[in-house]
């Protein structure tokens, strides 16, 4: 029976990227869309621990993280096409009204959530740890789009840019959000002896 995803051309260390061409898979466009990769990851994985833990409590953050794991596959066909060789397929681009629905969601969130006037040493449960996880997670991905743009500068990567620096701000909020009450500030007092 023949694989439904093995193909054997990657064993030489080349993959084909959406743009057509074989590259190696340290390419910075492959760097960059395996770190999205990861994202969507964390992303899905913070959804269920937040629809297994809290029985609905946090439904419209589940529900934005499900549109946001559909907006990483617009993200992830723009940084694997850099340079729109191959527009038919795409099913569309991040703009302004996504970044704009992102920014309303993190606003949302931080209406509902004070914070500490202190550093966080860790989330007080698992799904916020989850959360601070993603935010790390699209730091990572930030900086392989960053380092993209850098070795493909005619890639038009501004609102890529900006719609993950605020992804990562998002994230950092909703682990806060799911802190609760509790809070777990830096004490350094920890750490005298």
């Amino acid at each position: 029976m023949r694989s439904q995803v093995t193909t054997k051309t990657g064993d030489d260390g080349s993959t084909r990227i959406l743009a057509g061409d074989r590259v190696p898979k340290d390419d910075p466009i492959v760097e960059a869309t395996g770190a999205l990769d990861s994202l969507r990851a964390e992303l899905a994985l913070l959804r269920l621990e937040i629809l297994e833990a809290d029985g609905g409590a946090h439904e419209p953050e589940a529900a934005f993280l499900w549109w946001l794991l559909h907006a990483c596959f617009l993200i992830g066909a723009e940084v694997s096409d850099p340079l729109k060789k191959h527009p038919k397929w795409r099913q569309g681009e991040i703009g302004p009204k996504h970044l704009a629905h992102l920014e309303e969601e993190q606003a949302r969130v931080e209406a509902l959530t004070p914070l500490p006037r202190s550093f966080i040493v860790s989330a007080a449960n698992r799904a916020a740890a989850r959360a601070d996880l993603a935010a790390t997670t699209a730091r990572a991905f930030e900086r392989r789009l960053v380092t993209l743009k850098r070795a493909v500068p005619e890639f038009p990567a501004d609102h890529l840019l900006r719609f993950t620096n605020r992804l990562s701000d998002y994230l950092f909020m909703l682990a806060r959000r799911l802190d609760g009450d509790t809070h777990l500030p830096v004490d350094y007092a920890v750490l005298l002896l």
